[in-house]
């Protein structure tokens, strides 16, 4: 693959930023975190070990970059999904399951992006450093996270019985767990048990707004 060495101008940098981030997500699903090589990742990318180095520190910091920006793009279709125009007039039942259809529909099931995250969950447990990123860059999503949550309970007149942290780590849980079972046993994803279960889940730790 020719390599591009050519000057960097504010806006092919931010597209070089994004290319690397595009081959990293792809090499490093493929290799996990120990296998893939900056130079790996250069290959892919088509550009030069300078060119990762010029908007990189190492490859620690493309992975956490990474998981930023991943994160950022699914709460962001989040927050598109839970519009309140959607649900409007609803039962809580039928307004959650309508938010869920339509973030699956703008998100779906992405194997290599799990594959990566698991990559840097394992790779936080073993370096400390590593690991206190992850936690902050994982709190920051937990936050945005249980601010769309709440604002959708109080459209919907409820409100939380339980933290809003403890609530997120249920609901979370649960997509989780049901997305990995799906990837590992190669099939699609359960959409209508998670519209039955993280439904009643919401219900069970809610009540009508005082």
């Amino acid at each position: 693959m020719t390599r591009n060495t050519a000057p960097a101008t504010p806006r092919s940098r931010a597209a070089t930023r994004e290319r690397l981030l595009d081959a990293a997500r792809a090499v490093l699903a493929a290799e996990g975190i120990q296998g893939a090589s900056v130079e790996r990742i250069c290959d892919e990318a088509g550009f030069t070990r300078g060119a990762f180095y010029s908007n990189f520190t190492s490859k620690d910091d493309l992975v956490l970059a990474l998981f930023r920006r991943e994160r950022e793009l699914m709460m962001a279709i989040l927050r598109e999904a839970a519009d309140p125009q959607s649900y409007a007039g609803m039962d809580p039942v039928e307004a959650v399951g309508v938010i869920m259809d339509r973030f699956f529909k703008l998100q779906p099931p992405d194997r290599e992006w799990y594959l990566v995250h698991a990559e840097f969950e394992l790779r936080g447990v073993r370096d400390d450093a590593v690991g206190r990123e992850f936690n902050d860059a994982w709190r920051e999503v937990r936050a945005q996270f249980e601010a769309i949550m709440v604002a959708v309970l109080r459209d919907l007149g409820l409100q939380l019985t339980v933290q809003a942290s403890h609530a997120s780590a249920i609901i979370m849980g649960t997509y989780d767990t049901a997305l990995r079972e799906a990837l590992i046993e190669r099939r699609p994803l359960d959409l209508d048990l998670l519209r039955v279960t993280i439904p009643l889940v919401m219900l069970s730790v809610t009540q009508p707004l005082e």
